[in-house]
């Protein structure tokens, strides 16, 4: 690749060394613009040694952030740098068009991160990987990261979001200085030391918005509580507690000012991380209630308590160890603190349970005190882990955000660091070859700089690139690649060893075939940059490819998306019109046979309401003039039999009389009209409606009104029996009146009788009432 990149083809190794040392010399001999290049692609040739001049040089000139394609190589100043991660930088990196184009900086990569999860149609996590040697500084990184990300993605509108989401800050922040007090140690390379992985995992909304977060830790050192390098220290929670902790708290853990421990080494150091009142307050802030925290403390007191007690040998093997004298106060001490009784505590350490046999027998073996020692230290390990893990998830349970309430997370891999000692412990076998597997993952430093000085900074695995662009395939029929084709798989293994690689290859060579229709796509757009060739190179299990063929690649997805959106679209709307105009019919068709039936019975209650009313008005009608009848004939009889001489009546008075009788309730309507029918008229009437009998004028006196409308009285001598007939209507509310005046008369049956009481002569009132 080297030879390839300087342009050179030698034929022997020999002279290609002459090249390279050439070269050497040529590059090194303008050192002092090394420290200009912020970009260590634009180093030539790129070795080892020029890229450590390089980053030597930038550091000199405080310059401690340099890129490497698209890796980021920080450097730890070692040193406090004003102004280096303040607030104002951070917007400007944030509010930047295009922030790759500033200096390098860690708010680079965290801006790039956070515009790749706001920027793509569909929701894709982003992650970044932070590793190195320990004490470079991947702590610091992550806590800066985190800190950019509460300040630009925490900008709700309202004022109770803008307090939820400052609350979800505080606390994610606040979990770090816990998570640093229970987790880091000082160690031979750094003060501050990560002694277990974490990764910590921001969630987002909707809106790029910080809704919580969630910490997945591996991997935890539990060997440091009971074992310690030399010139080393065990956890910081320890010695924060025993120079942290009030004179009241010294005697409730049994603390007192200047113990010594067994696990508490170089205790005379002070240490910048031994805070306990921050790490007090930031439990406070996680929900950690101060009962709870006593607890805590408790137990890390009876653990230092714990790694006191030393046992003696015995001499014979039957007989459990005991504890040497000086070790019966730490006994008590931690049985007490951890809440165990005193033999049950000495049991599990002094005695071996052995089951055997397939009837499960329990055999009790005393334990030697080399093994002894070793059960407490795996005691105190196993209890410093469970905390550990508990504390975490506490602190879980307070940052996590509901599931429904985030779609899309941004991860930062806190790595623990490579580090290589002369007794190194299987946790720290373990942490190495972590930290050696994901350099192979990233290729290396020179590795990656190599490949993108060669002009492929961008490298997918085949797996992500057939998953992500298989859609490429849609825009060319052809689904198999041929001799001819302009766009060969170059570097393609002929034959996979694997059968997923062989799966895989001919998915490759059709989404590269799609390439010249990508190609003319752009040319048509007027973007001559895009419109040229862009190289890809396959590997065997990676496609390097240069940025501007990742755009052309993405704009060619985003174009497919774009057409199959367009499809389900308008699928759908043909549907939702299809499912509109169905239900417009159904409801049409159901309002035309709500409506033809409710005038269906409309028209029948009519029907029915006009039978009955016309039935009822026959039926009355016949009843009136079978009255009418029967009444006129009483009344011919009497007048024919009873005829008083003294009346001398004419033959008009006679017809007209006869009339009136056979329409007596037209008479009685007649009777009350105030004008248009003259007096003489008006007392036939009331003589025919009221039966009176014919005698003599002077027996009975009639007043009627006649300047008001009806008959107002009449009065009479009781010479005779005076007939009342009364006779209902046939109607039901014809005789009711809602208000009826004292001088009208609305119906046949509303005519009150009343007796007054004279001096000489008694009188018969009719009053007829409206």
């Amino acid at each position: 690749m080297l030879q390839q990149v300087n342009g050179h083809n030698p034929g022997s190794d020999g002279q290609a060394r002459e090249y390279l040392r050439e070269d050497l010399q040529e590059f090194l001999g303008g050192e002092v613009l090394l420290y200009k290049l912020d970009d260590l692609t634009r180093v030539n040739p790129v070795t080892l040694e020029t890229v450590l001049r390089c980053l030597q040089a930038r550091y000199m000139a405080d310059t401690f952030y340099t890129n490497a394609g698209c890796t980021l190589v920080a450097l730890n100043p070692f040193k406090p740098v004003p102004q280096l991660y303040s607030p104002e930088l951070m917007r400007e990196y944030h509010a930047a068009p295009q922030p790759q184009k500033l200096k390098p900086h860690v708010f680079t990569v965290g801006e790039q991160t956070y515009r790749n999860v706001k920027s793509l149609i569909e929701p894709v996590n982003q992650s970044i990987v932070v590793s190195g040697e320990s004490g470079a500084g991947k702590t610091w990184t992550s806590r800066c990261l985190m800190k950019f990300y509460a300040v630009v993605a925490a900008s709700p509108a309202s004022w109770e979001s803008h307090k939820i989401a400052e609350r979800i800050e505080q606390r994610i922040l606040n979990s770090n200085p816990v998570m640093e007090a229970f987790g880091n140690a000082c160690t031979l390379r750094n003060n501050n030391s990560s002694r277990f992985g974490k990764f910590i995992q921001l969630q987002l909304n909707r809106a790029q918005q910080m809704t919580g977060a969630a910490v997945q830790t591996y991997l935890l050192e539990k060997t440091r509580v009971a074992c310690q390098a030399s010139s080393e220290r065990n956890f910081h929670i320890f010695y924060q507690i025993c120079k942290g902790a009030s004179e009241d708290e010294r005697l409730q853990w049994h603390l007192p000012e200047g113990a010594a421990f067994s696990w508490l080494p170089n205790p005379e150091r002070s240490l910048e991380e031994d805070c306990f009142e921050v790490t007090r307050e930031a439990m406070l802030h996680l929900g950690i209630d101060t009962p709870t925290q006593n607890n805590i403390f408790k137990v890390l007191a009876g653990l230092l308590h714990l790694g006191n007690i030393q046992f003696a040998a015995s001499e014979d093997e039957a007989q459990p160890c005991q504890p040497m004298d000086d070790a019966k106060y730490s006994v008590r001490t931690a049985a007490s603190l951890l809440g165990l009784p005193e033999d049950v505590l000495l049991e599990m350490v002094q005695i071996r349970t052995i089951r055997a046999g397939r009837q499960q027998q329990v055999f009790r073996k005393p334990c030697p005190r080399a093994e002894c020692d070793t059960r407490r230290d795996c005691l105190a390990k196993l209890i410093y882990a469970r905390l550990f893990d508990w504390l975490v998830s506490v602190i879980n349970s307070s940052i996590c955000a509901d599931t429904d309430s985030w779609t899309t997370f941004i991860g930062l891999l806190d790595v623990y660091g490579f580090e290589s000692f002369p007794d190194n412990s299987l946790e720290q076998l373990c942490i190495n070859y972590a930290n050696e597997k994901l350099q192979l993952e990233a290729c290396g430093l020179v590795e990656t700089i190599h490949i993108s000085a060669a002009g492929f900074p961008i490298r997918v695995s085949h797996r992500n690139f057939v998953e992500r662009y298989k859609l490429l395939r849609r825009l060319h029929p052809r689904t198999s690649s041929g001799p001819d084709s302009p766009y060969p798989a170059k570097g393609l293994p002929e034959r996979c060893p694997h059968s997923e690689e062989a799966m895989l290859e001919p998915l490759i060579q059709d989404i590269l075939h799609t390439l010249p229709v990508l190609t003319q796509a752009a040319a048509i757009t007027g973007d001559s940059a895009e419109a040229m060739p862009a190289p890809m190179h396959c590997g065997r299990t990676k496609v390097f490819m240069t940025d501007s063929m990742l755009e052309l690649l993405e704009c060619g997805r985003a174009r497919v998306l774009e057409q199959c959106a367009r499809c389900i679209q308008g699928g759908w709307r043909r549907h939702w019109h299809r499912e509109q105009e169905r239900q417009r019919r159904a409801v049409m068709l159901i309002q035309a046979a709500i409506r033809s039936w409710l005038t269906r019975k409309h028209i029948q209650r009519l029907h029915a309401a006009a039978t009955v009313i016309k039935r009822a008005w026959q039926k009355w009608r016949i009843r009136m003039a079978c009255l009418a009848a029967k009444e006129l004939d009483g009344v011919e009889e009497k007048h024919f039999s009873q005829a008083p001489c003294s009346l001398s009546t004419s033959p008009l008075q006679t017809r007209l009389l006869e009339a009136i009788i056979r329409l007596w309730p037209l008479g009685l309507v007649l009777a009350n009209t105030a004008m248009g029918v003259g007096s003489f008229q008006r007392k036939l009437v009331v003589w025919a409606c009221l039966q009176l009998p014919r005698g003599s004028p002077s027996s009975y006196t009639v007043q009627t009104a006649q300047d008001q409308a009806g008959v107002t009285s009449i009065r009479a001598l009781p010479q005779g029996s005076i007939k009342f007939h009364c006779r209902k209507s046939p109607l039901r509310y014809a005789d009711i009146c809602p208000e009826p005046s004292p001088y009208s008369i609305t119906g046949f049956n509303q005519i009150l009788l009343e007796r007054h009481r004279l001096i000489h002569v008694t009188s018969s009132a009719f009053t007829g009432l409206g």
